[in-house]
Formats: structure tokens, C-alpha cells, sequence
């Protein structure tokens, strides 16, 4: 038998981590794909775009309105549970991983682009969105900007908008601060991928990462979610296609004949004041709506930190209430009128 030299501690050692990390990150893959959320039907639609997205609806009152929520990069449907627990429940909630992120399988044979992105996002509507009642698309971060896109796209379809905290397609051009931290989240998007796949999920600090969450119900989902590869890969394939978008300008926003709403982040419009500039021009992109701040409240606590998501759900609860009324007052029909 050998002698145990420091050498071979070390080798073995280093075998042991790097066998418990993958381990680690196979298990988080594991729940990441086949999570169901309580409360929730489960249901799949394939898409033009050949992608199979898994959604879940939660059912309000029969004719009621719904909500249609997309999430933020690198983040899925559970990203929004916490906020569906504060809302009325006569409120329908329908909620979704897009495609490459949870169960939702990524078959679309071309490159990635927003734009199908769109397509998913409308045909997800379409499958499960009731049609008596308003239907009001609420978006986070980058899935505020998909969500404005898709309402443009289905004029018909959708009541209103809520963009909480979202990213806008000029904001790297608009503010230096900005695009100085977008520098730095693209080196982490970069080595994110390699470092999940070979079982650094378990190494990363997702304490740290996830302390927004604490108290949450749902503080384990997304930090098992942080750790599956897949949602890394999924979200590099999207930053790729933003970042550099964003630094070309991206395009003008669509016009709207919808309200409108962004429900911002304290620290957003604080920290950089260039912001509020976009976010009045999403606002003004729209038929109604305002700007709401969330007091105390970041980026991601807005929509899932235990003190602040209570205000995001009762601002988004009163744009669900004005886009319902206006559909009401106005008829159905009072979009191709305007």
C-alpha cells in the first residue's frame, strides 16, 4: 500500500469536491426540470418556434382577470411565486419558464433572438390565458422589455402592462454607470456556464446571492435554480443576444394603446438617476399608467424579498383593477378605435 504523501491528500481531496459539486449540481438539475408549484396546473404548449414551454396557471374567478408574468434573466416562474401568494386570488396567475430555463425545452433550430422569445410568450397567452376577462402582462428586469414587446404584438389581446424594474433597449447607451456594471456581468455570464457544469454550484455564494429571499417559502427553489447548468446556459444564450443589442441601442419602443406601469426599484432610481428617464419614456410609450417606487426595495427584493413584494403585488393588484375597469368602460373593442 502506498504512503499517503501530501501530493496524493490533495488529489484526493480535490477529487471528492469536485465529485460532491457535480453531484450537487446534478440534483439541483434534477428539481430545477421537474419542480411543480403548489397551488398551480401544469401545462405545455409547443411553440412556432419549435420550443416546448412548460407553464402553470393558478385559477381567480371565472371571467376575472389574468396575469401573465415573465421573469427576469436567469430566473424561471419561481421567480413570481412569492408575489402570487400576496395577490387577491380571484386574480388568475399563469406563470412560466422560458425556453432552455426549468422544463421548458429549447428546440427552436436558429440562433437565439428576443423575438422568439415574443413568439413564445404570445403563444402562452393564447394556450392559457383565459378570454372573458383583462389580460395584463406583468415583466421583470428582461422580461419587462419581452413583455412590452409581446403586448405591441397582440394589440387584441392584451389590457395593460406592468414592467417592474425592467431593462430598456438604450439603457447601456443612456447611462455610463450602467454599462460599466454590464462589463462586469458579462465576464460572470461567460465563466457561469463552465463553472455550473463542473459542479461549482455547490462553491458559490448563494447565501450572499440569495439573501434577498430570506424568509421566503421559495429561498430554496432559486437557490437550487442558481446551481442547475441549465439555467446558466439558458441565460448566457440571452445575455449574449442582449448585451450586444443593448449596446447597439437597441430600437425604439413600440406604442402602446394599453396603460403602461413600471413599478421601480428605490435602489434603481437612486443609484442611477439616468434611469428614471427610461422609465418615463416606457410609461409614455402607453395610453395611461404611472411610475410606482417600491421604498427600501432592489432589483430583485422587489419581487422576492418577504418586506418589499407585498407593495410590488398591491401595485400591480391596482394596474390589474384600472386595466380591467378600462376594458369595461370602454368596450372590447376600444383598441382598434384608438
Amino acid at each position: 500500500m502506498k504512503p499517503l504523501t501530501f501530493p496524493r491528500l490533495t488529489g484526493a481531496g480535490l477529487a471528492a469536491c469536485l465529485a460532491a459539486g457535480i453531484a450537487h449540481q446534478g440534483y439541483a438539475e434534477l428539481a430545477t426540470r421537474t419542480r411543480r408549484h403548489a397551488g398551480f396546473e401544469r401545462r405545455r404548449v409547443r411553440c412556432d418556434t419549435g420550443n416546448i414551454i412548460t407553464y402553470h396557471v393558478r385559477r381567480g374567478t371565472p371571467g376575472g382577470p389574468t396575469l401573465v408574468c415573465e421573469a427576469g434573466l436567469m430566473n424561471t416562474a419561481t421567480s413570481w411565486l412569492l408575489l402570487a401568494d400576496f395577490l387577491d386570488p380571484s386574480i388568475s396567475v399563469l406563470v412560466y419558464d422560458r425556453a432552455g430555463y426549468g422544463s421548458s425545452l429549447r428546440r427552436c433550430p436558429e440562433d437565439y433572438s428576443l423575438n422568439e422569445s415574443v413568439g413564445d410568450l404570445l403563444q402562452v397567452i393564447a394556450d392559457g390565458a383565459g378570454t372573458d376577462g383583462a389580460c395584463v402582462l406583468a415583466g421583470h428586469s428582461l422580461g419587462g422589455y419581452i413583455a412590452h414587446r409581446a403586448a405591441a404584438a397582440a394589440p387584441d389581446r392584451v389590457d395593460g402592462v406592468v414592467l417592474v424594474d425592467p431593462n430598456h433597449p438604450r439603457e447601456l447607451i443612456h447611462s455610463r454607470k450602467q454599462r460599466e456594471g454590464a462589463r462586469a456581468a458579462n465576464l460572470t455570464m461567460k465563466l457561469g456556464p463552465w463553472s455550473a457544469t463542473l459542479g461549482a454550484g455547490l462553491l458559490m455564494d448563494k447565501k450572499g446571492m440569495f439573501a434577498f429571499a430570506a424568509g421566503s417559502p421559495h429561498h430554496r427553489a432559486l437557490r437550487l435554480e442558481g446551481s442547475a447548468p441549465s439555467t446558466w446556459r439558458a441565460a448566457l444564450r440571452e445575455w449574449n443576444y442582449s448585451y450586444a443589442f443593448m449596446l447597439d441601442g437597441g430600437r425604439p419602443l413600440d406604442r402602446l394603446h394599453i396603460p403602461v406601469w413600471v413599478v421601480a426599484a428605490e435602489s434603481t432610481v437612486r443609484d442611477i438617476p439616468e434611469h428614471h428617464d427610461l422609465y418615463e419614456e416606457y410609461v409614455a410609450s402607453g395610453d395611461g399608467g404611472s411610475i410606482i417606487t417600491i421604498p427600501g426595495s432592489t432589483h430583485v427584493s422587489v419581487t422576492g424579498g418577504t418586506e418589499h413584494t407585498p407593495h410590488t403585488a398591491k401595485a400591480i393588484e391596482q394596474a390589474v383593477a384600472d386595466a380591467a375597469a378600462r376594458r369595461g368602460d370602454d368596450g372590447p373593442d376600444r383598441r382598434e378605435a384608438a
